[in-house]
Parts: structure tokens; C-alpha cells; sequence
């Protein structure tokens, strides 16, 4: 069976924020799931290469559990999402950029045996489905 590790890197303290999110929604069912997502809050000051090992070392935590990893960003182009960016050079990884709460719910209840590239698919899809706005007509 194919598992997926799921990390959030973006902008501090926004990763943290969003793991805690899914960790509450996960909790009123008493499924564990969203505990095992790894946060990075990446700091306004930090350089560009020491967040880089930062993240691989986060990585290689998932990888001891997991065959492949989907990263989500909050911004292409910015560091968070540069950081991203060049994890891709591992082949087991895949990143979603602009991620919401909603991809993040669709990463974790995607099918056990998904492989990583179809649970960014899965994830990317409910980010796009969620966004609109909301009227009451």
C-alpha cells in the first residue's frame, strides 16, 4: 500500500495554522490523521539555503513513513514557495502552491493506496472547487 506524507510550508505562522485547523476538524472524530502533516512557519529572516535543509530534514522524517510527499505553499515565487520549489527535485515529491484548508482536508481523505501524484491531484482540485464567493441570493 502506497502512503503519502502531507507537509505544509508557507509563510509563519500560517503552516502551523492550518495543521492546527485540520487537527481540529480531525479531532471531533477522533481520527489522528491531520497530526502526522509536518508544518513549516517559515520566518521573514531566514536565508534561502538554511530553509531549504530545513525543509529536506522535515522530509526525511515523512520518508521514513511514507513513499512519496505532497508539500503544500501559500505563494509561488516567494520563499516558502522557492523552498518548495527545489524539493521537487526529488522525485517522490509534489508540491501545491496557493493551498488552502480545503486541500488539505482532500489530501487527507484521499484513498490509503492514492499515490502521491494523485493525491496532489485530489488536493489541487478541492482548493479550486472551494474558491468563489458566497452570496446569499
Amino acid at each position: 500500500m502506497v502512503t503519502t506524507g502531507l507537509c505544509i510550508i508557507a509563510h509563519a505562522p500560517l503552516a502551523s495554522a492550518l495543521k492546527t485547523c485540520a487537527q481540529h476538524i480531525y479531532s471531533m472524530t477522533g481520527d489522528i490523521s491531520a497530526d502526522q502533516i509536518v508544518a513549516y512557519d517559515v520566518p521573514p529572516e531566514v536565508d534561502a539555503s538554511e530553509g531549504l535543509a530545513h525543509a529536506q530534514e522535515l522530509l526525511k522524517t515523512l520518508f521514513g513513513q511514507a513513499e512519496g510527499v505532497v508539500v503544500f505553499t501559500d505563494l509561488t515565487g516567494a520563499t516558502p514557495g522557492n523552498i518548495a520549489r527545489k524539493l521537487l527535485e526529488d522525485p517522490r515529491v509534489r508540491v501545491v502552491s496557493g493551498t488552502n484548508l480545503p486541500a488539505i482536508i482532500a489530501a487527507l481523505n484521499a484513498p490509503a493506496d492514492a499515490s502521491v501524484a494523485q493525491v496532489a491531484t485530489i488536493a489541487e482540485a478541492a482548493a479550486r472547487a472551494s474558491l468563489g464567493a458566497l452570496s446569499d441570493n
